[in-house]
Formats: structure tokens, sequence, C-alpha cells
């Protein structure tokens, strides 16, 4: 194993929370009366993917989702920042990979510029050697092009990464880019059977350990 590349949103920030409140306040502002319980089973998908269900969930597809979206997002990340909600385990995976001389990178769906501020709001930027966002590319996942990005610009082999995810369409997106994948569901989709394409399934980051 040469490089892990990991997802943000529910890997190294436990941003989906803040992402899904950012979502219900949003929403509800411009009249959709989603709930918070309807918005967490929208895990791993990106902003504009939720803004869309929710619309056509509560008929609503004739409001201005590029004005929801960029007010959506821009309420995620002030709740972000503003929490800085960094996962357990995280700098001690970090330094785990340093040592052990492992290239590191993210694959992440959300935007360039707030992976690099989340990142240095956190004090985890320095762990990275690459940052590769999906938003400014032709495809998001479940397409393996963010993580094929990552790999080349680590200048190593896709069979040579490891990518950990912790939503199915991640999964997917690390799968199709011929990775060896560590899942990490939340609680309510842990027993789900689809989680049986991945190599590895764990609870929490600090159990990478066991398996890098």
């Amino acid at each position: 194993m040469k490089a892990v590349i990991f997802d943000m949103d529910g890997v190294l920030i436990d941003s989906e929370p803040l992402w899904k409140k950012s979502g219900m306040l949003i929403l509800n502002h411009y009249g959709v009366p989603i709930t918070y319980d309807e918005m967490l089973k929208m895990i791993g998908i990106p902003v504009s993917g939720m803004i869309d269900r929710a619309c056509q969930l509560y008929n609503k597809n004739d409001l201005d989702k590029s004005k929801i979206e960029k007010d959506f997002f821009n309420k995620g990340v002030e709740l972000i920042l503003t929490e800085k909600p960094l996962m357990d385990g995280v700098v001690e995976c970090l330094e785990l990979l340093v040592k052990k001389d492992i290239k590191i990178g993210i694959a992440s769906a959300s935007p360039l510029p707030f992976l690099l501020k989340i990142v240095e709001q956190c004090g985890i930027a320095d762990y990275f050697d690459y940052i590769s966002s999906a938003a400014d590319m032709p495809y998001n996942k479940p397409h393996p092009m963010v993580y094929l990005n990552a790999a080349e610009k680590l200048n190593v082999s896709p069979k040579e990464c490891l990518g950990i995810e912790d939503s199915k369409i991640g999964m997917i997106s690390v799968k199709a880019a011929s990775m060896k994948c560590v899942v990490i569901p939340n609680k309510i989709e842990y027993d789900y059977s689809y989680w049986d394409a991945s190599d590895w399934k764990i609870k929490k980051l600090q159990e990478l350990e066991n398996i890098i």
C-alpha cells in the first residue's frame, strides 16, 4: 500500500449532521418542509442532488435551485468551520501513515476552497500530499474520476491505493477506480449487505491500524 486516500465528509470530519441541518434550514426557508430525518437518508449525495430530491419529494421543482444550492453550501460551510468537527482518531491515523511513509490524499465531492479551508482550520493541512475535488470535474462520485485523479497526482497506481469512505456512493467510486476500499458506515447503515462490496468494514478510524 503506497497511498491512502480519504473521503472528507463523514470520514475525516463529522460533517454529515451539519450538512443535513444546513439543508433542512435552507430548504425550509424556501418553503420545502423537509425534515432532518429525511435529510439524513441522503448520506453521500452531493448538495445539488439533495436539493433535487427534496424538491421532487415536496413537488417544489419550480424553485431557483441554483440559489438554494448556494445558500445551502454557504450555511453548511459556516456550521462546519464554526464547529470544526474533526473525527476521533484522525490525527493519530495521519501520524501513523506518515511514520509508515504512506502518501496521504483526499478525494471529495466538495469544492476545493472548502476542502483547503477545513483542513487548515482543523490543523491537519500539512499531512496531505494532494487534495482532489470532484466539484470541477466532468463526473462526480460514484464515478471513479476523483479517485483516479488523486492517484495520478500522488504518482501511484490505483491498485496501490486504499480509499476510505462512509457512503455507498463513495464505496462504488473507490471500487470503480480499482482501489482497495475501507468503509466506515454510520450506525444506521452498518449492517446493510451492500457493504460486502468493500474490502474491509470498520466501526472507527482507529481500526485502520489493523489493515495498513
